[in-house]
Order: C-alpha cells, then sequence, then structure tokens
C-alpha cells in the first residue's frame, strides 16, 4: 500500500501559522523558533482531516511527535497516563521521595483552549 505524499506547506502559509499562537506551541505552550515549529494538523489526516490551513496548529517537536495521528482529545488521554508509566521508574519514585518533584490534580489544558 503507497501513501500519497503531501505536499509541502508553503513559506507563507507556516508564518501565519506560527503567528496563531505568537510563537508558542499550540499544546504546551512553549516558545519555539520558526526554524523548529511544526505545522500540526488538528484533526490528523490520518482520520480524515483535511490538508487546509483551517486545520493548522503551531507545535513544538515534543508535542507533535507524541500526538502523532491523534486527536487532541486522544492526546489529552495519553498525557493523563504519563505519571502511572513514570510511577513504575524507580529514579521517578525515588524523586517524588525526595521531594524534587511532585504530581498535582491540574487539569490538562492546551494554549490553544486559553
Amino acid at each position: 500500500m503507497t501513501r500519497d505524499k503531501r505536499k509541502a506547506i508553503p513559506k507563507e502559509t507556516r508564518a501565519k501559522v506560527y503567528e496563531m499562537y505568537g510563537g508558542h506551541c499550540a499544546y504546551c505552550g512553549r516558545e519555539i523558533d520558526v526554524k523548529d515549529m511544526q505545522v500540526d494538523h488538528v484533526q490528523p489526516v490520518y482520520l480524515g482531516g483535511k490538508d487546509d490551513p483551517s486545520n493548522y496548529l503551531p507545535a513544538c517537536r515534543q508535542c507533535n511527535f507524541y500526538k502523532s495521528t491523534m486527536t487532541a482529545e486522544g492526546l489529552r488521554n495519553q498525557l493523563r497516563l504519563i505519571p502511572g508509566r513514570l510511577g513504575k521508574l524507580f529514579i521517578f519514585r525515588l524523586a517524588l521521595a525526595y521531594g524534587l518533584i511532585q504530581f498535582t490534580d491540574k487539569p490538562i489544558k492546551f494554549y490553544f483552549e486559553g
């Protein structure tokens, strides 16, 4: 099975996407350089989303990689699982014991959600 290769996103469109959130990742809110920004499809093309500027958000490499072909809600659900996964690691449990890190009940709110 071959996949159709998508066209590169024009420079002008990339610049507009970058400015949507003032140079911040739409998910985690970190500042990103325009050269490091990845254009994410809000509704993944894999799930029927359009390759159209109305479906684009600026994303840092980490968020875009982790989101992969998920929706934003799918990403949120996966992020909720991370503390449990980390809790299995000895070094993480040690950091918790020494108060170097802590769990919070803070809801996961993406930068683009305001």
